[in-house]
């Protein structure tokens, strides 16, 4: 696979500053790009460069020396039943998305979807036809919405969503929690939304003792209204507390139980 990189020096209408270079392909003894076509290009919140190929995943993790050939296209490689392989080696990779977690979504040609941590090297879960609404395991895209941390699989029989459980994280918090109350027919997950990255999430009954800890996916928190040991907590005001990572950012919200 081939691909160009082109920088227009922030003066796009004078084109001698213009710079551009090509990476992979049969002349390139620097970048090599494993197959014979790239089908989706993706950037994460760390700024590597995510390439799904006819043969796999390869990654530009520093891009910075881009246009000094200062630079390598690295595969992932993956534990798998005690093997060490090629992380998707030897699949179609026809989407890539990056979630509010900064976890890796791939799509593919002929095994449905991936959900890889943000390194790539850990399996979250992996969708097919046979163990989830997809109707096909021809992946054609996919789309995330950042505030909803809803999924979009776009396959060649039809369009299906999954309730993803990480969002864009805020600058600020602007906490939302939903449902709230929770009533008692209620058997889903309660979202706690409007969180700054890696938030630390607290549960505390109305006495202060905590009832369940987490830490949000990009900016959210997703709590299925069971205590630590795994109990349905009971009837009841409960006291949500969220703090960011270095502790320079808090909020508190409540959320009522009618069990």
């Amino acid at each position: 696979g081939v691909i160009f990189v082109f920088d227009d020096n922030k003066t796009i209408s004078n084109t001698s500053d213009d710079r551009i270079v090509k990476l992979g392909g049969p002349s390139d003894l620097i970048v090599e790009i494993p197959g014979s076509n790239i089908l989706c290009i993706a950037e994460d919140h760390d700024g590597e460069i995510w390439l799904g190929t006819d043969e796999g995943i390869v990654v530009f993790f520093s891009t910075g020396g881009v246009f000094n050939n200062e630079i390598t296209a690295n595969q992932i490689f993956v534990e798998q039943d005690g093997n060490v392989e090629i992380l998707l080696g030897t699949e179609v990779v026809t989407a890539i998305k990056i979630d509010g977690a900064n976890r890796k979504w791939f799509g593919t040609q002929n095994s449905g979807v991936f959900l890889m941590d943000e390194n790539g090297t850990k399996e979250i879960s992996h969708f097919t036809k046979e163990n989830s609404p997809l109707f096909s395991n021809n992946i054609l895209d996919i789309a995330i919405n950042d505030i909803t941390g809803e999924v979009f699989f776009a396959t060649d029989k039809g369009l299906v969503s999954y309730k993803g459980t990480a969002t864009n994280p805020l600058d600020d918090y602007s906490l939302f929690i939903y449902p709230n109350p929770v009533k008692p027919d209620f058997n889903g997950t309660i979202a706690i939304r409007g969180l700054v990255e890696k938030s630390n999430v607290k549960i505390a009954d109305i006495n202060g003792n905590i009832v369940y800890e987490t830490t949000s996916l990009g900016g959210q928190a997703i709590w299925d209204g069971k205590t630590i040991e795994g109990e349905k907590v009971t009837s009841g005001v409960y006291m949500v507390f969220v703090n960011s990572e270095d502790g320079s950012q808090k909020k508190a919200g409540k959320i009522l139980f009618l069990n």
